[in-house]
Parts: C-alpha cells; structure tokens; sequence
C-alpha cells in the first residue's frame, strides 16, 4: 500500500515538474495525460455524485451495488492516472533521449546556466526537470533539437 502512495506522490511532484509547453504534447504523451489527470480530479467526485443519484432515483435500491462499484471506478480514475505518471517519472530514459537531453543541456551552458550533467541512467523526472529549466530560464522559444 505504501508503494502506491509513493507512486501518487512521485507522480503529483512530476505533473508539477513537467513543463506545459504545446511543442512538447506533441512529442510526449504526458502533457496530455497530466492535463487529463487534473481535469478529472477536479470533476470525478461531481460526475459520480450525479451519476449515483440519477441511477438511484431512476432505477431504486436495485442498482446500489452496481452503482456503488461504478462510483468508486470512476473516483479511482485520478489516481490511476497519478500512478500512471509517478511510474513514468522513474523509467529510465532511452538513449536517443539522453542524447537529445545532453543537446538541450549544451544550449543552456552556451546561454551561461549552470546546469546538472545527465547520467547514463537518467529518468524521465530528470528530463522533465531539465526541460522546465529550460523554458523558464532560456527563451520561451528555445531551439528544440
């Protein structure tokens, strides 16, 4: 149980880490999944209170368990993409992206910013963290390799 707490954890700090940026949606799934995730931990509670009700009230005590089950399914639907996430933060990155890191890094050294050298065994928190240093520090329209 803790395990997936941590993985809720790890996955709240990369949405808040990722850069929302549009170039990058196109090139990564998780701007995508991120924008989705708070999307629907705002509306799941709502949407299940009314789905719940209106079950109820068309159909009676019938369709309580049913409908419970439903209820909780979509209330779990945040944190499986929050899971999601946090598991996406830890995977290790492929070479080809480690690469294209090590370029983004090397334009930032030639702007004067310090920044972290990637290792071999970079994950994507450490690339999220490298791009949102990127954007915030470097022009908004830095050159994407």
């Amino acid at each position: 149980m803790t395990e997936i707490k941590l993985l809720i954890d790890q996955g709240r700090e990369y949405q808040l880490l990722w850069p929302q940026q549009r170039a990058l949606s196109v090139i990564f799934p998780d701007p995508r999944i991120i924008k989705l995730s708070k999307l629907l931990q705002k509306s799941a509670a709502p949407i299940v209170c009314v789905s719940f009700v209106v079950q109820y009230l068309y159909f009676g005590h019938e369709v309580l368990p049913r409908g419970l089950a439903m209820s909780l399914l979509v209330l779990s639907i945040p944190y499986q993409s929050l899971i999601w996430l946090g598991y996406r933060a830890k995977q290790p990155l492929p070479l080809g992206l480690i690469s294209w890191c090590a370029e983004i890094r090397n334009q930032m050294l030639d702007a004067g910013i310090s920044v972290q050298p990637l290792s071999r065994k970079a994950c994507y928190r450490d690339m999220a963290s490298l791009l949102n240093q990127a954007y915030s520090k470097l022009n908004k329209a830095f050159d994407l390799p």
